[in-house]
């Protein structure tokens, strides 16, 4: 297998939020592959549930030799590692009937390579990618003119989409 760039979206609503990512880049670094981007932490509230605390997201590029279902599962496993309980979110999520529910630590496969692709464990690129501020601005630091496989716009331009929206 050869190298593939991709792009991996960090987010966090823990009162260590910071720390979290931290050592969520750390633990990528170690066992998925050279990080060799990480964009600057960007705050935004929560989407689709309600929280008391915003949430902090970062973008990293990360090389790595590994194909999407093993890079899936090792963000699982990071996520595990620092936190993140699936089955308690479940029961959180069906307490308040929302979509999505508080988490440690959440790793989300934005772009892997320039490959296109949806089965029920994994799709790539990120779903609604263009409608997500919380995630554009992050990709969009690290990666402002990596096109999109689907779309075929860059995150610099969904990112100016959405501002002309809300304007």
């Amino acid at each position: 297998m050869s190298a593939t760039s991709v792009i991996l979206l960090l987010g966090s609503n823990d009162t260590e939020a910071q720390k979290l990512l931290l050592q969520a880049i750390d633990n990528i670094a170690t066992t998925v592959g050279e990080v060799v981007k990480v964009s600057k932490s960007f705050r935004s509230e929560a989407y689709g549930f309600t929280s008391e605390r915003e949430f902090i997201n970062q973008a990293v590029e990360v090389i790595t030799e590994l194909d999407a279902y093993t890079l899936l599962n090792r963000i699982n496993h990071i996520e595990a590692l620092l936190g993140r309980d699936r089955n308690e979110e479940q029961r959180v999520k069906a307490e308040r009937n929302e979509a999505y529910a508080s988490r440690p630590i959440d790793i989300d496969i934005i772009f892997y390579g320039d490959e296109s692709f949806e089965d029920d464990r994994l799709t790539i690129p990120y779903h609604f990618l263009d409608e997500r501020e919380y995630a554009l601005r992050p990709v969009a630091d690290i990666a402002p003119e990596r096109k999109h496989p689907k779309l075929a716009y860059t995150p610099a331009k969904m990112l100016q989409n959405i501002s002309d929206k809300q304007s």
